[in-house]
C-alpha cells in the first residue's frame, strides 16, 4: 500500500499516447497506488475511453499548456505556468496528499522548476540527479550526479554521496554503501581540483568512502555509489549507455556470420535481447532528483508504457523513504 498519492506530468514524453495508456496500466496493476495526473484533461480522457481501471483512483488536474525539449528550460518554466509540469511543481509543493513526482519532460526544466517552484530542501545545497546502474555483480550502483550540476564546487559532491547514500540505505536497503568518486586514477593525489578537494571532504566524512575509482569499473559493482559533478557523470553515463549499444550491436552480427544454421539464429536473438535488457537502465524506472523539498522521478523522454509501470513503481518505494 501506498500512503502518500503519486504525481504524473502526462505531456513533455516522446509519445504523450503511450505514457498516457501507461497510466491506466498501473491503476489496473498495482494495487494501492492512487494517482494525480497533470495535463489536457480533455485529452487524456479520451484517451481513456474503454480502459479498465478504478476510476476513483485517479485524479486529473487541467493544464493547457506543454513544456517541449525546444524550450529553454528557465524561460520555459516563468513562461508556462500553465503547463503540466508547472502546474504538477506547484501541487507537489502544496498538497501534503502528494509524496513524488513523476514527469519525461524536458530534463533541463524540470530541475529548474524543482529549484525555483519547488524549492531546495536546503539552501546551501543543489539538487542531485541520480540513476541506477545495474552492476556486473548482479545489483545496482547509483551514479550522482549523471547531469544535473555541471559547475560543482567540493562540497556539492560531498552532498551527492550523503543524498545517494540515503537512497541507497532506505530504497535498496544497501545497510552501509560504499561510495568511490569518479576520478583519472585510483590513487589518492589523482584527479583536478574539483575532485582532489572533494576527495579530502569525502575521507573527513561519514560516509563510507572507498576512494579514488576509474570509469572502467563503473558497472564492476566495488562500489555502490559512484560521486561525480554532473558534467562528467553524464559522459560516464552516456559513453555507458552507448558502448553497450555497440558491443550488442556488434556481438549479434558475429554470431549472425559465423551461425551454422538458421535455427541458431534464435538462440543468439533471445540472448541479445535478454542482455540489452540487462543493459536497459530505465527498465529500473528514471533519474531521480534529490535536494528538492520532495523527490522527483525523471523519465527518459522516450518513455512508454513499460516505463510507466516501472517508474510507478520506483517511486513507491521513495514515498516509502
Amino acid at each position: 500500500m501506498v500512503g502518500k498519492k503519486i504525481l504524473i506530468d502526462a505531456f513533455g514524453s516522446d509519445n504523450p499516447d503511450s505514457f498516457i495508456q501507461g497510466i491506466a496500466r498501473v491503476l489496473r496493476e498495482t494495487e494501492g497506488v492512487n494517482l494525480v495526473v497533470t495535463g489536457n484533461k480533455e485529452y487524456i480522457e479520451n484517451q481513456l475511453i474503454g480502459e479498465d481501471f478504478d476510476k476513483n483512483r485517479l485524479e486529473i488536474i487541467h493544464a493547457e499548456q506543454i513544456i517541449t525539449n525546444d524550450d529553454y528550460p528557465v524561460e520555459a518554466i516563468r513562461k508556462k505556468r500553465n503547463s503540466s509540469l508547472c502546474v504538477g511543481l506547484e501541487a507537489l509543493k502544496k498538497r501534503d496528499d502528494i509524496g513524488c513526482m513523476i514527469s519525461a519532460g524536458n530534463t533541463g526544466a524540470v530541475i529548474a522548476g524543482a529549484v525555483l517552484l519547488l524549492g531546495r530542501a536546503s539552501s546551501q545545497d543543489r539538487p542531485t540527479l541520480l540513476t541506477i546502474l545495474p552492476n556486473d555483480k548482479g545489483g545496482f550502483t547509483c551514479l550522482a550526479d549523471c547531469g544535473a550540476n555541471v559547475d560543482c564546487k567540493p562540497h556539492h559532491l560531498l552532498k551527492f554521496g550523503e543524498y545517494a547514500t540515503e537512497y541507497c540505505q532506505k530504497v535498496l536497503a544497501i545497510e552501509n554503501p560504499k561510495v568511490g568518486l569518479l576520478s583519472v586514477g585510483t590513487e589518492d593525489k589523482k584527479g583536478n581540483a574539483l575532485t582532489k578537494e572533494a576527495f579530502a571532504l569525502l575521507k573527513q566524512s561519514n560516509l563510507n568512502f572507498a576512494g579514488n575509482m576509474e570509469s572502467n569499473t563503473a558497472l564492476s559493482g566495488d562500489v555502490d555509489i559512484i560521486v561525480a559533478d554532473g558534467f562528467w557523470g553524464n559522459v560516464l553515463l552516456k559513453s555507458i549507455e552507448g558502448t553497450a549499444k555497440s558491443v550488442a550491436t556488434r556481438m549479434f552480427n558475429l554470431l549472425k556470420k559465423h551461425a551454422e544454421k538458421e535455427s541458431d539464429m534464435l538462440f543468439v536473438k533471445r540472448a541479445i535481447k535478454e542482455l540489452m535488457s540487462l543493459l536497459d537502465f530505465t527498465s529500473q524506472g528514471g533519474a531521480i532528483l534529490l535536494g528538492a523539498k520532495k523527490p522527483i522521478v525523471k523519465a527518459h523522454g522516450s518513455a512508454n508504457e513499460e516505463t510507466v509501470i516501472n517508474t510507478v513503481k520506483q517511486a513507491i518505494k521513495i514515498c516509502n523513504m
